[in-house]
């Protein structure tokens, strides 16, 4: 039985890095990253219940210390008490939906996953998540490249060609998953000439040729990708994985070896220039497009979105507003030049620098804890940076595993996790985790530590196995049932957005009811979610105007209370949420054709809005026309001229003002 739990280990780990990947589904209200969480947990649970049961069989703790124990904990501990404090505990719980990642499920999740790593996982084993890792990442980078080429042009909005972005959703999203795994095609390719592990069922090599395609598929797909912060990233995990071993050869004085390395470093680096030469095209020269389609430059927009979350953290230093409330909170600080931009509309979720994201929604004590994590993984490689030249033997159930030069092949590998953890963080200083990334960021030094150990297999029987007590079967049998029902717990929730997404496919064909419908059924699978409750709201402000539109008044007037019902659900869970706001004044707009009171009531949730987000012209915009419907035309005036000022290039807005002035 303990070697079944850890089978199951063994193989959850593989689907984790093998799938994760991969799976996207064209169900769901989001086609990427949920999925992704969805599958995450998924496999945490199993892979933690197989854990846990392994406990209880084997009658001891089975809990593998590490250097990032400390700062693990701390990280999890203010993020809690984030949570704790947060403006909108739901959000800090379950994540921003549509984004998901990042939340505080999903750090415990992350988390367990490193624990059971470490504590499971053989280096054999490890040797082995590693190639699935890598040729996941194949599979991954081959559909960018076919996106280049048009494969699937025709089912996505974006354009793809211009700018692909595979199974991961996002162009720079899917250039810091390549950078991440781009040195380990590079380490293996040099282990291949000092390193053998051979066994008469086990054999572990990757082939010189294979090498080289697997890096050079990731880099033309990294090319396509047009990431500035990915290219970025690349030079910078290239610099410091050669970096790393030539000086460690140097300092050694093994010249053999850094000349069969130099060579090695001369493929590569030759890939890399002939890559680039034709696909030149493909470099990440965007401003001349951009120019033409009148986009702000990211760098701009980014530059004002960070100063928006720095005056957050000022006025929440310690704890923030919470794990994953950017959404709501930066609107209150939101600099005004962000109206200049081509993106004023957008509702920014995140601070597009993981840094400054940390900081505006877990203070300073989760970004310190966040960069303790970094730096002590960072000194632990630094520290083992001293080598030995030795054979080792170890036999394990009368099999010979022989590693030649073993420190220093590993230490390869550690330099090339340390470069790809590196190539992260450089791309998060521009962008954002995701799931998949999140998983590297946490596994990847789970990995290092695993190939420290020499002992290769964790947790070998020691004496005769012995009989189990009632209680213990009780116990696994607690641990199953409660397995089984996280289990249909999640898969609730993804057939819950199953649900939604369905319904918003109606909203968007102009069919209410079918849409309510589901919304409906949505909420009865997960009626936490603020979201449902808002688009049922929204839905069914529709039916009741269509309703009176007919002469059903009575019925008109029930659905409409139910809209607000709904609507006050929403609020009551995520009260300061932009989006279901905005939602909501919509709704009441609709109620108000049925029934002027709604009007008021529109105005006040205006109000409340553009008190959260001051400096919103859209927002206020909206406010004026609605005092102007209600008759308060010099206050209408007052608020159009307000939308001027915060938009000055806002054409509707100004051909308002003008009609208003003129009467």
């Amino acid at each position: 039985m303990v070697r079944f739990c850890d089978k199951v280990i063994q193989y959850s780990f593989y689907l984790l890095f093998a799938l994760v990947p991969l799976i996207l589904t064209p169900w769901n209200f989001e086609l990427f990253e949920f999925n992704k969480m969805i599958l995450t947990y998924l496999l945490t649970v199993i892979i933690i219940g197989a854990w846990l049961i392994k406990m209880i069989l084997r009658k001891r703790i089975l809990i593998q210390r590490t250097p990032l124990d400390i700062p693990l904990i701390l990280f999890l501990a203010f993020n809690f008490l984030s949570f704790v404090f947060s403006i909108d505990r739901h959000t800090s719980l379950f994540g921003y939906y549509s984004r998901f990642n990042g939340g505080l499920f999903s750090i415990i999740s992350y988390i367990l996953l490193y624990y059971a790593f470490v504590s499971n996982m053989s280096i054999r084993q490890t040797l082995f998540a590693i190639r699935y890792m890598l040729f996941s990442a194949a599979l991954v980078a081959i559909y960018g490249i076919l996106e280049h080429f048009g494969i699937d042009e025709k089912y996505w909005v974006q354009a793809v060609r211009l700018r692909v972005f595979s199974t991961l959703g996002q162009p720079n999203w899917l250039a810091e998953y390549l950078v991440a795994l781009s040195p380990l095609t590079w380490g293996f390719a040099l282990l291949n000439d000092k390193f053998q592990m051979t066994n008469d069922k086990f054999k572990f090599k990757i082939k010189n040729s294979i090498c080289y395609l697997l890096f050079a598929i990731y880099y033309l797909c990294l090319l396509y990708t047009k990431s500035r912060s990915g290219i970025l990233a690349f030079g910078a995990a290239y610099a410091i994985f050669w970096g790393l071993l030539f000086l460690k050869l140097l300092l050694t004085q093994n010249f053999a070896l850094a000349k069969n390395c130099a060579k090695k470093f001369l493929i590569f680096t030759s890939v890399i220039l002939a890559l680039t030469f034709l696909g030149r095209s493909a470099l990440p020269a965007l401003a001349e497009t951009q120019e033409k389609l009148l986009i702000t430059p990211s760098s701009d927009i980014r530059k004002i979105v960070w100063q928006g979350a720095i005056n957050v953290w000022r006025h929440y230093p310690f704890l923030g507003t919470g794990p994953e409330t950017f959404a709501q909170s930066y609107y209150w600080y939101r600099p005004r030049e962000h109206n200049d931009t081509s993106e004023w509309d957008f509702l920014y979720n995140k601070a597009h620098n993981e840094y400054l994201n940390y900081l505006t929604t877990t203070g300073i004590f989760g970004l310190g804890s966040y960069l303790l994590i970094i730096a002590i993984f960072v000194y632990w490689n630094l520290k083992k940076f001293k080598i030995k030249n030795e054979k080792l033997k170890i036999e394990i159930k009368n099999s010979k595993f022989c590693i030649w030069n073993c420190n220093l092949s590993f230490e390869i590998l550690h330099f090339a996790l340390l470069s790809g953890f590196i190539g992260l963080l450089v791309s998060r200083f521009f962008g954002f985790s995701t799931v998949t990334t999140n998983i590297f960021f946490f596994l990847f030094p789970a990995i290092s530590f695993v190939l420290t150990d020499k002992t290769l297999l964790k947790d070998d029987f020691v004496g005769k196995p012995k009989k189990l007590n009632a209680m213990r079967y009780a116990l696994c049998a607690i641990i199953l049932f409660a397995i089984c029902y996280l289990l249909f717990a999640i898969c609730r929730l993804w057939y819950a957005d199953f649900l939604f997404a369905k319904g918003k496919k109606y909203i968007q064909a102009n069919a209410p009811l079918e849409a309510s419908d589901y919304f409906q059924a949505a909420i009865d699978f997960n009626h936490s979610e603020p979201l449902f409750h808002s688009e049922l709201s929204n839905a069914a402000s529709v039916l009741a105007f269509s309703l009176y539109s007919q002469n059903e008044a009575t019925t008109a007037a029930q659905m409409a209370d139910f809209a607000v019902q709904e609507s006050d659900i929403s609020l009551e869970i995520s009260p300061y949420h932009l989006n279901l706001l905005k939602t909501r004044a919509k709704m009441l707009y609709n109620l108000a054709q049925t029934d002027e009171k709604y009007y008021q009531d529109a105005l006040e949730t205006l109000l409340g809005a553009s008190g959260l987000a001051p400096t919103d012209a859209k927002i206020s915009y909206n406010l004026g026309i609605l005092y102007y419907h209600l008759g308060q035309k010099s206050e209408a005036i007052k608020i159009m001229e307000k939308t001027v000022e915060l938009k000055p290039n806002y054409e509707a807005a100004k051909k308002k003002l003008k009609e208003w002035k003129n009467e």
